[in-house]
């Protein structure tokens, strides 16, 4: 790949290819349970933002600098109306009108002319989404495990500090797992007899097909989400969804929602918050091939190919099949945007009763959980 395309798919700030292309779609940017009447700082795609919820229980998203003097409205108090500014008290309703203007004339033109910057937010299965692209503004996906409501789910998110799409890309690598994850997961150490790629309508289904007869179905969910299942005897199947989100050009948030399907309620929603980290940075362990945490493993070897890794360096092999699918896809949705189209997998309209069923497990070779099936929610 050249340097100069790199670029092009690594950068996600306004402006950028690929940062306008990403703002096409919604992404979780933090849980509700933690959105209060306290302001929270947030950064998304490059941008500095700041949430907070308003008198009437919405969640609000407004960048964060006050148009003012760029006072930080972090520090700022939540009142019935809107947001106001700790320096000089400029007050920003949730559509980013100024609202009130202190020191200034009563009927000030200026409050017509300011207007801050704000986004559409959605709240679901416990996170807030946000929405950082033109109108018209799509319909957030109805993902199974975001909107289903037959389960207990457990929520938390952890920092990379490298690039999105490092990230993203390891969804589409499944032969890391034979190298990286056998220590811990003796299971996988096999290599598969055959693994098959299938396009869905919102990314691609990648089946494992092991000598032993273990099937490892996932779902990829363009353009950084991975969607899976992990079975364990005795125990309860548990859904996982790993959402993948820019901070910016040089950090990733992962949201992991992890799902158990009940029969009967009262079902559970748990928020363990967000763990941070520092680059390249783990507590060792004596057992395994590396000496890394298994929880530790995809982050450490992300973080290894550098902030931004130089992908002018790389030596493909077809192992790497998935990959080359992946950034073609992604060079393709850039491209999109640019004509002025939607990227793949943004949805514009579907029936309101309904949710995505993306089920991807294990030993499931009879092929009835294939998606996109539709199910009544």
């Amino acid at each position: 790949m050249k340097p100069q395309e790199n670029e092009r798919l690594s950068r996600v700030g306004p402006g950028t290819p690929g940062g306008e292309m990403l703002r096409r779609y919604w992404w979780p940017i933090w849980f509700s349970e933690l959105v209060t009447d306290k302001p929270v700082p947030v950064r998304l795609l490059g941008e500095d933002l700041v949430l907070f919820r308003d008198a009437s229980g919405k969640v609000a998203i407004l960048d964060k600098r006050c148009p003012h003097r760029g006072a930080s409205l972090e520090f700022g108090r939540v009142e019935e109306d809107g947001l106001r500014c700790c320096y000089h008290g400029w007050k920003f309703a949730a559509d980013g009108r100024c609202i009130d203007m202190p020191a200034e004339p009563a009927d000030t033109p200026l409050k017509d002319e300011v207007r801050q910057t704000a986004y559409e937010t959605f709240e679901t299965a416990g996170l807030v989404f946000a929405y950082l692209g033109p109108d018209p503004v799509p319909l957030l996906p109805k993902f199974d495990l975001l909107f289903r409501k037959d389960c207990h789910r457990v929520l938390y998110s952890k920092e990379e500090h490298c690039n999105w799409l490092q990230r993203a890309e390891n969804g589409y690598d499944p032969h890391h797992l034979m190298a990286l994850h056998a220590p811990g997961y003796p299971q996988i150490a096999l290599q598969p007899a055959k693994i098959t790629w299938e396009k869905t309508l919102y990314g691609y289904r990648t089946q494992m097909d092991y000598p032993d007869g273990l099937v490892n179905v996932t779902q990829q969910v363009f353009p950084s989400h991975t969607r899976r299942l992990a079975a364990r005897v005795g125990n309860a199947p548990k859904h996982y969804f790993n959402l993948r989100v820019p901070v910016d050009d040089e950090l990733t948030i992962t949201f992991f929602l992890q799902a158990e399907i009940a029969e009967k309620g009262p079902y559970r929603l748990e928020t363990r918050g967000h763990a941070s980290s520092d680059r390249l940075e783990f507590d060792p362990i004596d057992d395994g091939w590396w000496g890394i945490p298994s929880h530790e493993q995809d982050r450490i070897a992300q973080e290894s190919q550098g902030v931004i890794a130089d992908r002018s360096r790389e030596f493909l092999g077809t192992s790497d099949e998935g990959i080359v699918m992946f950034r073609r896809l992604l060079t393709d949705s850039i491209k999109a945007v640019e004509e002025g189209k939607d990227p793949f997998g943004v949805i514009r309209e579907h029936g309101m009763e309904d949710y995505i069923r993306l089920d991807a497990g294990k030993n499931f070779s009879d092929g009835t959980l294939k998606p996109p099936d539709i199910i009544n929610a």
